[in-house]
């Protein structure tokens, strides 16, 4: 399997969990709290970007109750055995590119840092018998959401409060929420932050993503589904139940659109969503390291 077989094989299981979810507009994440949470069981680092929403749509699809994945011969040197019959989840790592005699490439600095892809197999803890994720951190809600108030002060972002809407206005460099006593709940009023900062990151002055489309556009939507990707990432790295958000009932039908239309949008999205949490970790004074 190819890079682009990988990308059209998880866009077409994304969009079967759309399609025949629960009746309703939410991403299938948003039914399995802590998904978006997938670590290698041997180096104990998160999996990032496609590989963390592949792992996620392939947990949903087989409804495995862990986040812990390894290669075979990792699980193996864990001395752990992958059970006969299971069926492995593939991931991507890129890689530097290799000549025909399997040597680097050579010849100027930019063929030298070519990386291409490659797709490697994977397989759930729940799938092999003889190792016991580890326990999670205990925090309690206080600690969790303490972390969370501290994360989104510690980005600098200018929050005003008092609207009737949550929103980042580009031009003013600036979110717009409602007051935090008008969510649901204290963890909805954190997803819907973090959703925001992804859109923030996307300033020209940050990361300068294009935030010039309109709604109902494909630019527009595409941004939307970088946010929504980003809040589900930051949101499990803080151990922050991600919410659904109400308005994206009418984005659902836009990103179908955009999905069937190209397989690898997916995939970039991801990257974007990936590289914006990486950014908002970075300016934390005590930044985390490989997610």
């Amino acid at each position: 399997m190819n890079y682009t077989d990988l990308a059209t094989q998880v866009t077409a299981r994304l969009v079967d969990q759309i399609e025949t979810g629960p009746g309703t507009w939410r991403m299938p994440w948003h039914t399995v709290p802590g998904v978006f949470d997938v670590r290698n069981a041997a180096t104990g680092n998160h999996y990032r970007g496609a590989n963390t929403l592949t792992l996620a749509v392939e947990a949903i699809d087989a409804d495995h109750p862990t986040g812990w994945w390894a290669t075979y011969k990792q699980w193996a040197d864990l001395d752990a055995q992958v059970r006969k019959g299971e069926r492995s989840a593939r991931i991507v790592k890129w890689v530097p590119a290799k000549t025909k005699d399997d040597q680097p490439a050579a010849g100027d600095e930019e063929n030298r840092r070519t990386l291409v892809p490659r797709v490697y197999s994977v397989f759930n803890a729940a799938q092999v018998d003889g190792w016991t994720p580890p326990a999670p951190p205990a925090r309690t809600v206080i600690e969790r959401h303490a972390g969370a108030e501290a994360f989104i002060a510690n980005t600098g972002a200018e929050i005003t409060y008092g609207h009737n809407h949550a929103a980042y206005q580009p031009a003013r460099d600036r979110i717009e929420l409602p007051e935090p006593e008008q969510f649901t709940d204290t963890e909805a009023y954190y997803s819907t932050t973090c959703h925001e900062l992804t859109h923030w990151t996307g300033h020209h002055s940050r990361l300068s993503r294009d935030l010039t489309g309109r709604f109902g556009d494909d630019a527009y939507a595409a941004e939307e589904l970088v946010a929504e990707l980003g809040a589900a990432i930051a949101c499990a790295s803080l151990g922050i139940t991600n919410s659904p958000r109400d308005d994206h009932a009418g984005y659902l039908a836009h990103w179908l659109k955009i999905l069937n239309a190209d397989p690898k949008a997916l995939f970039a999205v991801a990257a974007k969503a990936q590289a914006a949490v990486d950014y908002l970790h970075s300016v934390q004074p005590d930044p985390e390291g490989e997610r």
